[in-house]
């Protein structure tokens, strides 16, 4: 509300105070009084009314609205309590899911070794198969084989793990 004061009033108030300065306060005031302008009293008094109405009619507004978000709030609260216990599912679901890659990954890993390691066996006997006073033609290409066959699987396992690894 903004407080502004009518001129009519200042006026009033002014020569209420000259008035009771020179005549005294109670006389002061009476002699004042009787030179105001009833009218404009009276609007004033109209428009005093009518802001402390539409005042009344802002607060009862509010009001509505205050109490329309309090029947809200349970509603609300609600929504997010499920929401939250969706969001909890899915968390926990994610975790799984990484805790399954990562054993996957895991097991990956330790398969690449194995198949590593065998490659290098198998690399060591053609070596000392080749290598030998009389090959053993026989034991060459089995190994030859074996090692043909621990390369694939090398490279499929590495392929998987590259795979779940990205």
């Amino acid at each position: 509300m903004a407080a502004r004061i009518p001129r009519h009033a200042l006026t009033f108030m002014g020569s209420s105070a000259r008035l009771a300065v020179k005549h005294g306060l109670k006389k002061g005031l009476t002699r004042a009084a009787s030179k105001a302008n009833p009218a404009l009293l009276v609007l004033e008094a109209v428009v005093s009314v009518a802001e402390a109405v539409d005042s009344y009619l802002k607060l009862s507004r509010a009001k509505e609205h205050r109490d329309g978000l309090r029947r809200f709030i349970p509603h609300e609260e609600e929504r997010l309590r499920l929401e939250r216990e969706q969001l909890s599912e899915q968390l926990d679901l994610a975790k799984e899911e990484i805790a399954m890659k990562k054993d996957v990954q895991r097991r990956l890993g330790e398969l690449v070794l194995v198949c590593a390691s065998t490659c290098k066996l198998a690399w060591v006997e053609l070596h000392a198969i080749r290598s030998s006073d009389l090959p053993d033609l026989e034991a060459f290409d089995r190994q030859l084989e074996m090692l043909d066959s621990a390369w694939s699987d090398l490279r499929h396992a590495i392929g998987n793990y590259n795979e779940s690894s990205a």
